[in-house]
């Protein structure tokens, strides 16, 4: 193999951020705003911003400056958990959920874009690939 996986890896993420990058501002989003609010759309429970941080592998200042961020824009609120106060839930607003619709389908239509190519075989493969580097980093990271 001539090039590295990381370097590869590398490459495909920049250019993946300047294409959501690009979806997302129309709307006033960055990239990674839009993924946030795509997340918080789809949780199946309540979410803190230890979950966010978690699920993005991204440090808890990033997180709050974007959180700050996105509640200024109406995307969503924080609110103080019942069930222990130092923790705040994060929710989206009706403005939120809005532009996650509009969300839903852009990266809907990039991810089948993007994977078309490939057999649904390859894409398996290419899926459990990037899932297993992603976990593989986070936890040598521990």
């Amino acid at each position: 193999m001539t090039e590295s996986i990381g370097k590869l890896l590398k490459i495909a993420h920049t250019s993946l951020m300047r294409d959501l990058d690009a979806i997302a501002q129309p709307h006033g989003l960055t990239a990674v705003q839009m993924t946030i609010i795509d997340y918080l759309s789809n949780a199946s429970r309540v979410t803190t911003q230890h979950d966010i941080e978690q699920e993005f592998n991204i440090q808890g200042s990033t997180v709050t400056v974007m959180l700050d961020r996105m509640a200024n824009k109406n995307l969503i609120t924080r609110q103080k958990s019942t069930k222990d106060k130092r923790i705040n839930e994060i929710h989206l607003t009706t403005r939120g959920f809005e532009v996650s619709d509009i969300i839903k389908g852009y990266i809907a239509e990039h991810d089948s874009r993007m994977l078309a190519p490939f057999t649904d075989a390859e894409q398996t493969v290419i899926l459990q690939f990037l899932k297993m580097v992603g976990q593989s980093v986070t936890q040598k990271e521990k």
